[in-house]
């Protein structure tokens, strides 16, 4: 019976919109975006939480000093990527629609930029709009990441080479060669945490409900999910994953944003105190190291092939659309 569950606060720190896409995520200025950042770690400190800050190259240049400076106080740093938005527009896609030669180039050009600003190579990694494909993992551990938080379980957004339908939800070592399993790589990958309950669909994409600021739910409702979809499948690192970028005005407590936040921590204690669940408050590094100390956790060939379907069980048909 699960005792106590990883809470993972994390924060994409995008570069700003006047230098990519007005529609892209992102703060309006450099200076906009340090703010925010700084404005969440302190919200997260007020809660009692680290937080794991992904960070696109430009923006460990452009203030370095409070990025250090945060990892002194104990919060966590690794590398974001949107490949289109770095290198002036040379790789025209997210990462998943890259050759891997583009891959690896783009990876380490942008790895040569954080690491000349904050001083050392991130361990970390993860991809902008959790675009990847089956190179991907493989290509991270070649360049000697440790691990990250790409995955987001269901999200099926071809257009931006995301597509996670049936991918696993819970930290695992990845698969060098087919991105939704657990594998043996030297690498691990915490995906972000969704509500497996209910799909969404809009515009032609799908996906599940997460524990973002940004969105309009029931906190209350999608975080005991989470949990208790967690607790059923019991895994060997529990882990909560909540995500949001520095877009937002979080430097004011007073913000929806800043609001929304405190209202998806009193849901996931309250979820766990419900749950008679111990919240523990950690960062991807923490869960990267627990993951990578266990055994590889493979799939094991099963030899109906496609035939799995006749296996002994009941068909059942669950209506988990909602059109919006």
């Amino acid at each position: 019976m699960l005792g106590d569950v990883h809470v993972v606060l994390t924060l994409d720190c995008e570069r700003p919109t006047s230098e990519t896409d007005p529609r892209a995520s992102g703060p309006p200025s450099y200076a906009a975006g340090v703010e925010s950042a700084q404005g969440y770690v302190r919200l997260a400190e007020s809660r009692g939480y680290p937080v794991s800050l992904f960070v696109h190259p430009e923006v460990a240049v452009s203030d370095p000093v409070v990025f250090k400076r945060f990892e002194a106080d104990g919060h966590t740093l690794g590398l974001h990527l949107h490949p289109w938005r770095f290198s002036d527009g040379k790789y025209g896609t997210e990462l998943g629609g890259l050759s891997d030669n583009d891959a690896r180039s783009v990876i380490a050009e942008a790895t040569a930029v954080w690491q000349s600003a904050l001083g050392y190579r991130p361990k970390l990694f993860r991809a902008g709009a959790a675009s990847a494909n089956d190179s991907t993992f493989r290509i991270l551990s070649e360049l000697g990441f440790e691990g990250g938080s790409t995955t987001i379980p269901g999200r099926v957004y071809p257009d931006i080479h995301a597509i996670w339908a049936g991918s696993d939800p819970d930290p695992h070592r990845a698969h060098a060669v087919f991105r939704q399993i657990p594998g043996d790589l030297d690498f691990a990958e915490m995906p972000i945490s969704v509500d497996l309950s209910l799909q969404v669909h809009k515009n032609g994409r799908r996906f599940h409900w997460e524990l973002r600021p940004d969105w309009d739910v029931n906190y209350d409702d999608v975080a005991f999910n989470i949990l208790s979809q967690v607790m059923a499948r019991e895994p060997d690192v529990p882990v909560i994953n909540m995500v949001t970028h520095n877009d937002h005005n979080f430097a004011d407590p007073n913000d929806p944003y800043s609001v929304s936040f405190s209202s998806i921590i009193d849901a996931i204690e309250k979820a766990c105190d419900r749950a008679r669940v111990t919240p523990i408050a950690s960062t991807v590094q923490r869960v990267v190291d627990l993951t990578l100390r266990l055994p590889p956790r493979q799939l094991a060939l099963n030899k109906a092939s496609g035939k799995v379907i006749e296996e002994k069980g009941e068909f059942v048909e669950v209506d988990m659309a909602r059109v919006l």
